[in-house]
C-alpha cells in the first residue's frame, strides 16, 4: 500500500496548457529584431501592392530621410532608456542647434566647421545638464527633459523671432553633410534621382558605433547593469550617477547633430522644426524596436528599423488613401500595439530569469 501511495504521488502533473499567442510572444522575445525587420518588409511589400509609387525614387528619399531623422534621434533616446530614464528634450535640442550653427556662421563670418561642433557640444552640454538635475538633484528625468524642452524652444522662437534662418554654401561642409540641393552630382551619396542617402549613411555609421559600444564595452555593460538593477549596480562598483548623465550627453549630441544634417540637406533652420512630434516618435521608434520602458534592455538597430517602419506609415498611408487627420490614428494604434507587446516581452524575460 505504502509503495503504491509512493507511485502515485510520483506521478507527475500535466503542465498546464499555453494560450496560442504564447509561442508568438516567444519568438518575438528571442528575435527581436528580426521581428520587427519582418514586419517592415511586409509593410513595404503591403503599400507596394496597394499603390507602386511607394518604392519610387522620390518618396523613397522622404522615407530615407524621415527614417534618418527619427532614428539618430531615436538611437540616443534609447541609451538613456536602457538606463530607466527618459528624455523629452531632444527635439528643442533638435531645432536649437542648427539655428544656433547658421546664425553664428552668418552673423559673425565664421566658418561651419568650427560653428557646427560649437552646436554639437551645446547639445551635449545640454545633455549633461538634463543628466545632472535628474541624478544630483533626485528630480524624475521626465519633469527634468520636458522642463528643458519648453525652455529651449521659448529661447529658439524668441532669438529666432518665429523666423527661419537660410544657410550658405560652405564646401566641402555641404558636400559632406548635404545633398542633392544644388543638382544630382553635388552630393557624395545621391544616385539616379534618389536621394536621402547622406543622412542613412551617418545615421548607419552611428548606428555601428553604438551597438559595439553597448555589445562589446565595459561602458556598454554598465549602462545596461544600471538600468537592470541600480542598487546591484551600485553594489558591484558600477558608477550609475557617470553612466546615466553620459547617456544623458550622448543623447543631446546626437541630437543636435540630427539637426545639422537636417539644416545642411534643406539648407535652412526654422524654430518650429522639430518639436514635441519629433521626440514622441522618436520614443515611438525605440519602443518598436524593443527598448523597455522600465530600462536594462534595448537595441540601437532595433530602434533604427523602429524608425524606418514609422517612416513607410506615415507616408504610406497617405498612398494607401488615408486622410493626413487618419494618418495619426493608425501610428497611435500601432503605438499602443507596442507597447502591449512590449509588456508581454517584459513578462517572458522576467520568467525566464526565474
Amino acid at each position: 500500500m505504502a509503495q503504491r501511495t509512493a507511485s502515485e504521488s510520483q506521478v507527475e502533473t500535466p503542465a498546464p496548457s499555453r494560450r496560442w499567442f504564447e509561442p508568438i510572444v516567444d519568438f518575438v522575445a528571442r528575435y527581436r529584431e528580426a521581428s520587427i525587420a519582418a514586419v517592415a518588409i511586409l509593410l513595404v511589400l503591403y503599400i507596394q501592392l496597394n499603390n507602386s509609387v511607394f518604392l519610387s525614387s522620390p518618396l523613397m528619399s522622404v522615407v530615407l530621410r524621415d527614417t534618418a531623422r527619427i532614428g539618430m534621434i531615436a538611437m540616443g533616446i534609447v541609451l538613456v532608456m536602457i538606463t530607466g530614464e527618459i528624455d523629452l528634450s531632444v527635439g528643442a535640442t533638435y531645432a536649437f542647434a542648427p539655428y544656433l550653427m547658421i546664425s553664428m556662421s552668418t552673423d559673425w563670418g565664421l566658418s561651419l566647421w568650427v560653428t557646427a561642433p560649437i552646436a554639437i557640444l551645446l547639445g551635449v552640454g545640454i545633455g549633461f545638464l538634463n543628466g545632472f538635475i535628474t541624478v544630483k538633484l533626485r528630480i524624475p528625468s521626465l519633469i527634468t527633459t520636458l522642463g528643458m524642452f519648453f525652455l529651449l524652444t521659448g529661447i529658439t522662437v524668441s532669438y529666432a523671432h518665429s523666423q527661419p534662418i537660410r544657410m550658405l554654401v560652405q564646401q566641402p561642409f555641404n558636400l559632406i553633410f548635404g545633398e542633392n540641393r544644388f543638382g544630382p552630382r553635388d552630393s557624395l551619396f545621391s544616385w539616379d534621382g534618389l536621394t536621402g542617402f547622406t543622412p542613412i549613411i551617418w545615421t548607419l555609421i552611428v548606428a555601428l558605433i553604438l551597438t559595439l559600444v553597448l555589445s562589446r564595452t565595459v561602458f556598454g555593460l554598465h549602462l545596461i547593469s544600471t538600468g537592470s538593477n541600480l542598487l546591484a549596480a551600485r553594489e558591484i562598483g558600477v558608477r550609475t550617477d557617470r553612466i546615466k548623465i553620459a547617456a544623458f550627453m550622448i543623447c543631446g549630441g546626437l541630437a543636435a547633430f540630427t539637426g545639422l544634417i537636417t539644416a545642411t540637406v534643406t539648407g535652412s533652420a526654422a524654430p518650429d522644426t522639430g518639436g514635441s512630434l519629433l521626440t514622441l516618435l522618436a520614443i515611438a521608434a525605440a519602443v518598436f524596436g524593443g527598448t523597455s520602458l522600465m530600462g536594462g534592455s534595448g537595441t540601437v538597430i532595433g530602434a533604427l528599423i523602429g524608425a524606418f517602419v514609422i517612416a513607410c506609415l506615415n507616408n504610406g498611408l497617405v498612398l494607401l488613401g488615408a486622410q493626413a487627420t487618419e494618418s495619426n490614428i493608425y501610428l497611435g494604434l500601432a503605438i499602443l500595439a507596442a507597447m502591449i507587446l512590449n509588456v508581454q516581452l517584459n513578462a517572458v524575460r522576467l520568467k525566464r530569469k526565474r
